[in-house]
């Protein structure tokens, strides 16, 4: 039941989401949060629709999130766990010739 048709659009659904910006949306009646991927020139395209929650056409955009492309401890946008940090430390402890302390921030 259901594997045919619609998991095959499913799955074109998110590998074309997974690319598209993503918006944020709330109803000013019932406070619901939403979110929608759509292309830029439809962005606005959910404020002229009822709201899915209470059916209310009071939605307004509220915040624009662009997909991130990178590594995020790279970018510095997250710091690894002390795990992660006591791992490479081992590495360089086990390890003759290792050049990660003077590398990495992380030990």
């Amino acid at each position: 039941m259901g594997t045919g048709h619609n998991a095959t659009c499913c799955r074109k659904l998110r590998k074309i989401n997974k690319n598209m910006p993503t918006y944020e949306y709330q109803c000013e009646a019932c406070e619901e949060y939403f979110t929608k991927f759509l292309s830029i020139p439809n962005m606005n395209q959910p404020t002229e629709e009822a709201c899915p929650n209470c059916g209310e056409i009071r939605v307004q955009k509220v915040m624009f999130t662009a997909p991130t492309i990178g590594d995020a401890v790279r970018l510095r946008i997250r710091r690894p766990d002390n795990g992660f940090k006591e791992v490479l430390q081992k590495i360089h402890e086990r390890t003759p010739g290792s050049t990660l302390k003077n590398n990495s921030s992380y030990i």
